[in-house]
């Protein structure tokens, strides 16, 4: 079918029920899950597609054993699908915002906190700013928040685009410089030391990511690069927020990111510990697609994380180290 004519089939017969039918089915890869997601009898919801299908002139799933797949058509269709219904959400949101005396609404995706510390601060600056705000964050690693981004679930990540693949679609606004470090208590015995070696910390307990981590691989390329061996974890946990508490509560040994200790929640209690080692840095950086112009709130958010990056830290206590352990880009 001629594209004009496409366009004026799509500008008179394209139905927002048929639309968001294709959604679901987009998202549950079942037709039997989007019918009930969407409380419509199968054959009804199959119908819907068959309609679509028949408007546009071409297939848009194929069945498979386990459900259904996207063909070409349905992976080229798709992007512009989640467009329209995120648009529409942002416009419903933005017009119970308006009306409730609010001013809009802003989804920021994070990595799992406190690995990025300065996160919190920001959002609290901002909406001392704009009290009429609503913010919702997300956390997810890093994989999952571009994946989010290209859903239009979020709008903006801060993440360490060092870390993943980062591809053409996607806008990359460098924030701030970031360096990895061995975090202790402040009660550790090792905390009150002014010089420690390497084997001497392979002897205490750690707590790490899994194996598969893209953080646990990131460090250990960069001690390899050192001829340093990497550390036997006593314990493996995917979350920042458990490996900082087992760290606090539990004696354990880890490694995060110096801006733990310098603006995290919690960092009175922690010190980075002294280690003979060169610092090297990997930048944490607002993500957003291209297709996609930042509102003037995720601008907002984006100018505060970079004024907290760039204040002066907070004065050090007496039992607080400033040496940091080597992140280098992979």
């Amino acid at each position: 079918m001629p594209a004009p004519d496409l366009i004026h089939r799509l500008s008179r017969h394209l139905k927002m029920s048929e639309l968001r039918v294709f959604t679901a089915v987009l998202e549950h890869r079942s037709l039997r899950k989007a019918a009930a997601a969407l409380h419509l009898t199968q054959p009804a919801l199959s119908k819907s597609i068959a309609g679509l299908e028949d408007m546009l002139g071409v297939k848009l799933f194929d069945r498979v054993a386990n459900g259904v797949e996207l063909t070409v058509h349905g992976h080229g269709f798709a992007p512009r699908a989640r467009a329209v219904f995120d648009e529409l959400r942002r416009a419903a949101q933005d017009l119970v915002l308006v009306s409730s005396g609010a001013v809009g609404s802003l989804r920021v995706g994070t990595l799992p906190l406190p690995a990025i510390p300065v996160v919190p601060a920001a959002v609290g600056r901002l909406l001392d700013a704009h009290p009429g705000v609503q913010v919702s964050l997300v956390e997810e690693h890093e994989t999952e928040l571009l994946d989010r981004l290209r859903r239009r679930d979020i709008e903006l990540a801060i993440l360490r685009p060092a870390l993943v693949d980062a591809e053409d679609d996607l806008r990359i606004e460098r924030l701030f410089d970031e360096s990895a470090c061995v975090l202790a208590a402040r009660t550790h015995p090792l905390a009150a030391r002014s010089q420690l070696q390497w084997p001497e910390l392979l002897q205490q307990r750690w707590v790490l990511p899994p194996a598969d981590c893209f953080f646990y691989e990131h460090v250990r390329r960069s001690l390899d690069a050192m001829h340093l061996r990497m550390p036997r974890p006593a314990v493996e946990a995917m979350s920042v927020q458990l490996r900082f508490s087992l760290v606090l509560h539990a004696g354990m040994l880890s490694f995060g990111m110096c801006s733990q200790t310098r603006s995290g929640a919690g960092r009175e209690f922690v010190v980075r510990l002294p280690v003979d080692l060169p610092v090297t840095h990997t930048a944490v950086a607002a993500v957003s697609l291209k297709s996609r112009e930042p509102s003037p709130l995720a601008r907002r958010f984006v100018q505060q994380v970079q004024a907290l990056a760039e204040a002066p830290a907070a004065p050090a206590g007496p039992a607080r180290h400033e040496l940091a352990l080597l992140e280098a880009t992979p």
